[in-house]
């Protein structure tokens, strides 16, 4: 079923993350004085010094964002971010009156930024739009080309922080918030990408024989598959052989080894997968199907 081109389940997940990013906030960030940035963090420092619940804090600051996202990303994404932060203001002061579930201020910032990160995979995952600073900085984007989202991201959450050390006269507020950050892009990222990590090595070989003997003893001595992939070495214009191997963190010393002993003229690159999906490692979980997503399927 859809509402205007809606999915249920996509609103499920909204309801759901938005949920999560609230109680994380109640039980933990408000009673502590824990501004873990986001318009969440403005929120709850404008809520320490004004008789002006968080909920309606940052609505009325998003105000103007979706105004500008209107006229730089339309109207269907604008609609999915003013809905999420409807959601997350309604949450956090329908639930307002749950009492701090700890006053140590370092297990706050651990348990609300888990929290906070889990509830933004599941945000991820319904192919939610973002809010708060997140849209802010996807605007900001589209006007500094020069400069990544990620660093607008950043920039964002650290003016909050360094807003709340300001505002409680607390240089400690800030370190907690800090480190509730740095927790929920921890557990966020792990959450999406998955906790089945690898390690990707790139062998390039100098002829067939090494390749064939290195690959044969690769899967006999560490059981893994070796995939052989022809190149060409645009120094010399000489054909290669690249052999591409996936193994489990605990065997690259062991692969180091064999490339070694195996094939000591071999070049060499090794790098690090998030997940690996297929035979010998674990399927898809929890992370975000692979497929194209449609627009029906996203809010």
């Amino acid at each position: 079923m859809k509402l205007k081109g809606i999915t249920l389940k996509s609103l499920l997940y909204l309801v759901v993350g938005n949920l999560g990013l609230a109680l994380a906030l109640d039980c933990f960030f408000t009673p502590n004085e824990i501004a873990a940035g986001g318009f969440g963090g403005i929120g709850i420092i404008v809520n320490a010094l004004l008789p002006v619940s968080v909920g309606t804090v940052v609505f009325v600051i998003s105000v103007p964002v979706f105004i500008w996202s209107y006229f730089v990303q339309g109207w269907a994404y604008t609609l999915s971010a003013l809905l999420s932060t409807a959601a997350f203001s309604v949450f956090s002061d329908l639930f307002a009156f749950l009492p701090a579930l700890t006053e140590n201020r370092l297990l706050a910032s651990v348990c609300g930024g888990a929290i906070y990160g889990v509830s933004g995979a599941i945000l991820v995952r319904g192919y939610v739009a973002g809010s708060g600073t997140d849209l802010l900085a996807r605007l900001l984007v589209t006007r500094f080309r020069h400069i990544s989202l990620g660093t607008f991201v950043f920039l964002c959450d650290a003016a909050v922080v360094l807003a709340s050390v300001f505002a409680f006269g607390d240089i400690e507020s800030g370190i907690y918030a800090g480190s509730a950050i740095a927790v929920c892009s921890f557990t966020m990222d792990k959450v999406i990408h998955g906790f089945n990590t690898a390690v990707v090595f790139e062998i390039i070989t100098p002829d067939g024989d090494t390749a064939d003997g290195l690959s044969r003893i690769i899967m006999e001595k560490l059981d893994r598959g070796v995939t052989l992939i022809p190149a060409v070495g645009m120094y010399e214009r000489r054909d290669r052989n690249m052999l591409m191997v996936a193994v489990s963190p605990k065997q690259i010393y062991e692969v180091k080894d064999l490339i070694h002993t195996a094939a000591p003229g071999s070049f060499a690159v090794m790098l690090h997968a998030n997940e690996v999906i297929g035979e010998g490692f674990k399927g898809l979980d929890v992370t975000v199907p692979v497929k194209d997503v449609k627009d029906g399927d996203r809010l």
